[in-house]
């Protein structure tokens, strides 16, 4: 908005000055129709005054070669004198009242010549500014324009990534509601399972007690924790800080804790990825799997079968992490590797 706000002030100045130097041009035109004016004026008046110093000469030349002193001398009275001399007195004097008045009217008309030619000038200079001008106007009006354009199209390409991103938030709340009803489903099927296994084998307890450091004691949960010595840094679901969805929970701890098989079943991944570092994934059957993420080490391989509580790997910090935590994720309906990743801590 910054630029378009610069240009539109660029715009109204450009406007105003445009409008200056027409308004200029148009009075230098006014003062060329004045000097015109005047010069006809003066050309006319300077026609009038040669016409009669010529009918001035044209009375003389007639007269022959009558002198002012003859006149004078012929005269039969001092009266006729009088008005003889009076008479010749007027004509000298508007004789030479009309040569001043004809040169007068001639550096009149040279003078408004002069002043045509320079208001002349000065209306090209003013039609020149202003045809300039109206170029630059035209060219911010379309800088404008193409400022405009730009954010429009950036405005619409936001607004159909907003509804984009609404349209796949909610089409992952309905996978995740039906992802946490069948988890909820399986949760309460496998609590059964471990419970009627449980009674079974309560006379045997002593035989099947892991060795210590080998695995955890189960928890009453569908599944045992795989790191209960760690705290929870992140959480499953959408994260503000980095405007993703985190598809399991991390589990905060010292590098080289050892974590645990959440539950029974048969590892199908075992090995190092790009994003996950060293990583394993479990398959428990009917298309649920556990995965972790992020080892320092890691103890078991692909195909192996794995008990619940089993330690197979210890807290890391490799991949795509920062800093030392365990993420755990859980997935149903998954095919081979990959399924539904649902809240974790749904089967803890």
């Amino acid at each position: 908005m910054q630029r378009i706000d610069a240009l539109q002030t660029d715009l109204n100045q450009a406007n105003a000055d445009y409008e200056t130097a027409l308004a200029a041009h148009d009075e230098a035109q006014d003062a060329m129709v004045d000097a015109e004016n005047r010069i006809q004026e003066s050309e006319e008046r300077i026609d009038e005054l040669q016409e009669q110093l010529s009918q001035r000469a044209s009375d003389m030349y007639k007269n022959g070669d009558t002198t002012f002193i003859d006149v004078l001398l012929g005269c039969s009275s001092f009266t006729e004198f009088l008005t003889a001399w009076d008479s010749f007195d007027r004509i000298a004097q508007q004789n030479a009242s009309m040569v001043e008045e004809t040169q007068t009217a001639k550096a009149e008309a040279e003078q408004a010549r002069k002043d045509y030619e320079a208001e002349r000038d000065r209306a090209s200079q003013e039609m020149a500014a202003a045809e300039e001008l109206a170029t630059q106007i035209e060219a911010t009006q379309a800088s404008l324009q193409q400022e405009v354009d730009r954010i429009s199209a950036e405005a619409a390409e936001l607004q159909a990534q907003e509804e984009a991103a609404a349209e796949e938030a909610r089409r992952a709340a309905e996978a995740a509601e039906a992802a946490r009803q069948q988890a909820e489903q399986q949760a309460q099927q496998m609590a059964q399972q471990n419970a009627s296994a449980g009674s079974g084998s309560s006379g045997n307890a002593a035989a099947t007690t892991p060795s210590a450091g080998s695995s955890t004691s189960t928890s009453s949960g569908a599944f045992t924790h795989p790191c209960p010595s760690a705290t929870v840094s992140s959480n499953f679901g959408y994260r503000t800080f980095d405007n993703s969805f985190h598809k399991g929970v991390d589990f905060a701890a010292a590098e080289g804790t050892p974590y645990y098989a959440a539950e029974s079943g048969t590892v199908i991944i075992a090995g190092f990825s790009e994003s996950a570092g060293n990583w394993i994934v479990i398959s428990h059957g009917n298309g649920l799997i556990t995965k972790y993420m992020h080892s320092s080490a890691i103890f078991v391989s692909a195909g192996q079968q794995v008990t619940r509580g089993q330690h197979i790997g210890n807290v890391g910090n490799t991949g795509q992490s920062f800093g030392a935590h365990l993420h755990f994720q859980v997935e149903v309906n998954a095919a081979s590797w990959s399924g539904t990743a649902v809240d974790p801590f749904q089967y803890l």
